[in-house]
């Protein structure tokens, strides 16, 4: 059965396994790019309202996850415009997150080399950060990534590979 159908016989339950499933993932995304937590629940929000309102439009043959990270991308861009500025902005802090480790320095350096790549990322152009994120942060595919993005799939690997030298001269 695919979610559209399963939306239309009980859309309640279809949406609560849709936020469950997504939710969180979408909105770690979703801060990365809004720098603020109230935002990207907004975003979350909206993105969930404007699948459930364009499901007819979703490809069952496809993962959902990609299709819903389009969405809330394309949501963010219409803040951005209305905001007078064209480019996403990417934070260079995640949510903080408890973590549960036993060893405080191992811990440490953990944190240490994830603030280092926070950091490198965050100084990426516009371009470069956007498919870093989507391909390291939210694991989408390169094929997937230039689906998205509505370019080819060798320019999505040729900006991936110039993204990481970029970031090892950084680091």
């Amino acid at each position: 059965m695919n979610i559209g159908d399963a939306i239309e016989e009980d859309a309640e339950s279809a949406i609560s396994r849709l936020l469950a499933d997504f939710g969180e993932k979408l909105y770690n995304t979703a801060y990365l790019m809004c720098r603020s937590a109230a935002d990207s629940e907004d975003l979350v929000m909206r993105t969930f309202e404007s699948a459930i309102r364009n499901i007819s439009q979703y490809d069952p043959s496809k993962p959902i996850f990609p299709w819903l990270c389009g969405i809330l991308t394309n949501c963010r861009r219409m803040d951005l415009r209305g905001k007078g500025r064209n480019a996403l902005d990417f934070m260079a802090e995640p949510p903080e997150q408890t973590d549960s480790r036993p060893d405080p320095g191992e811990m440490l350096a953990r944190e240490a080399d994830a603030k280092a790549v926070r950091a490198a990322v965050a100084a990426l152009p516009e371009r470069y950060r956007t498919l870093v994120v989507l391909r390291y942060f939210d694991d989408l595919t390169v094929p997937q990534i230039a689906e998205l993005l509505s370019i080819p799939e060798g320019t999505a690997k040729r900006l991936l590979h110039e993204a990481k030298q970029l970031m090892r001269k950084n680091l």
